[in-house]
C-alpha cells in the first residue's frame, strides 16, 4: 500500500494519474502547499524539502518525480510505460521526463514564483517575462513536432506523455495558451479520455484543461 502526498494541480499529480494507470492500492493525502508546507511540522517528517510528490512506499518515503516514477514503473510496469533498464527506448523516455523535469519545470517557477530568484521587484518582472517568453516558444515548438497521437512519439502514451500532459496543463496560464495550439489539444484530450486521468483529476477537483 502506498501513500502519495500531493497537492491538486502541482508535478505530483504525474504520479496520481500514474499510481491510477498502474492500478495499485495507494492513498492520496492532500498537502496545501499554500499554507506553506514548510511551516507544517508533521509534513516537515515526511518530506523535509517541504516539497510535493512524496511516496509512503514500504521502502520508506521516496521523493522527486522522476524517482518515484521510476520505482513504481519497475516495480509494477508491463514495460509499457517504461521500457526494461539498458533499452534505448527506455534511455529516450527518460530524456524526455528529464527534460521535462531539469528545464521545462524550472522555466515555469521563474514564470510563477519569480520572487524566489529576486528581491527587487523590477528585477523579478524581468525573471518573469523571460521564462514566459522561453515557455511559450518551448510550446510552440512542440506543438508543431507533435503529429504522432502521443508526445513520446508512440500510438500509445507512455510515462513521459503523463508528465508533458500536466505540464501542457500549466500553459494554459501563457499566451497563447498551449491547450489552444492543435496538436497540443489532440494530445490533451487524448490524455483525458483515459479512465485514470479521470479518476486522478476528479479526485484533484480540476481537468487537464482546468
Amino acid at each position: 500500500m502506498y501513500t502519495l502526498y500531493y497537492s491538486p494541480g502541482s508535478v505530483s499529480m504525474v504520479t496520481h494519474m500514474v499510481l491510477e494507470e498502474l492500478g495499485v492500492p495507494f492513498e492520496a493525502v492532500k498537502v496545501n502547499l499554500e499554507q506553506k508546507a514548510h511551516h507544517d511540522p508533521a509534513y516537515l517528517k515526511i518530506n523535509p524539502k517541504a516539497k510535493v510528490p512524496s511516496l509512503g512506499t514500504p521502502d520508506g518515503v521516496i521523493t522527486e518525480s522522476v524517482a518515484i516514477l521510476e520505482y513504481l514503473l519497475d516495480k509494477h510496469g508491463d514495460g509499457s510505460l517504461l521500457a526494461k533498464p539498458a533499452t534505448v527506448e527506455r534511455a529516450r523516455t527518460m530524456e524526455r521526463i528529464a527534460y521535462l523535469a531539469t528545464e521545462i519545470h524550472p522555466l515555469m517557477n521563474r514564470y510563477f514564483h519569480a520572487d524566489d530568484y529576486a528581491a527587487d521587484e523590477s528585477v523579478q518582472k524581468v525573471v518573469s517575462e523571460f521564462g514566459q517568453a522561453k515557455i511559450v516558444a518551448f510550446f510552440q515548438r512542440e506543438d508543431g513536432k507533435l503529429t504522432a497521437p502521443y508526445w513520446s512519439g508512440g500510438a500509445s502514451p507512455n510515462v513521459a506523455d503523463f508528465y508533458f500532459a500536466v505540464v501542457a496543463r500549466w500553459g494554459r496560464w501563457f499566451k497563447p495558451k498551449s491547450i489552444e495550439m492543435p496538436n497540443i489539444r489532440a494530445f490533451q484530450e487524448r490524455m483525458a479520455s483515459r479512465p485514470s486521468v479521470q479518476r486522478a483529476t476528479a479526485r484533484e477537483g480540476n481537468t487537464l484543461f482546468s
